[in-house]
């Protein structure tokens, strides 16, 4: 009986071991499948985080192209503009009141166009220079006039949404 006691004992022992054995790697699998798991997710979630981003991005991108999409058809009817303003000053000059009002009413049309696409006109007479909207195409010294104001206008300038569409060329007052 002794012998067969010990006889079980071992073999408890060895079951026992065997057993520890195969829990100890059992625990070392899960481990690692656990750290793949949240490889898994971590990287699940940057990706998810890059689309986001992208789709923002993306978005954004779409919305500034709306917005300036329109900006070189307007730029080619700036002349149109200029020359509608030539035509209301030539028919002032030779006293011609119906063309005059016709001149205006095509100029009032465009610019309610251009108003309802973002576009709006630059001041300048009476206005401080800044290079960022007027070009100086000649300068005077009234000393009567304050320095570095504009004086006069020789072309209107625009903007689009903030954006120079052209800038206005004036004349600037420069006091020595």
């Amino acid at each position: 009986m002794k012998f067969e006691h010990k006889h079980e004992n071992k073999q408890a022992h060895k079951e026992s071991t065997h057993t520890k054995e195969h829990e100890s790697k059992q625990d070392t699998e899960l481990k690692i499948l656990e750290k793949e798991s949240n490889e898994h997710k971590e990287s699940l979630q940057r990706i998810q985080a890059e689309f986001e981003n992208f789709q923002k991005r993306n978005e954004r991108e779409r919305i500034e192209f709306i917005k300036f999409a329109s900006a070189r058809t307007i730029e080619e009817f700036l002349p149109l503009v200029d020359s509608i303003s030539e035509g209301i000053n030539q028919s002032k000059k030779s006293n011609n009141p119906e063309m005059t009002e016709g001149f205006e009413k095509i100029k009032t049309q465009l610019l309610k166009i251009f108003e309802k696409q973002g576009v709006k006109s630059i001041n300048s007479v009476g206005e401080k220079f800044d290079h960022n909207f007027h070009e100086c195409m000649m300068t005077a010294n009234e000393k009567d006039k304050k320095d570095d104001y504009i004086l006069e206008e020789f072309q209107k300038g625009y903007v689009l949404n903030d954006k120079i569409l052209r800038p206005a060329k004036v004349k600037v007052n420069k006091i020595n």
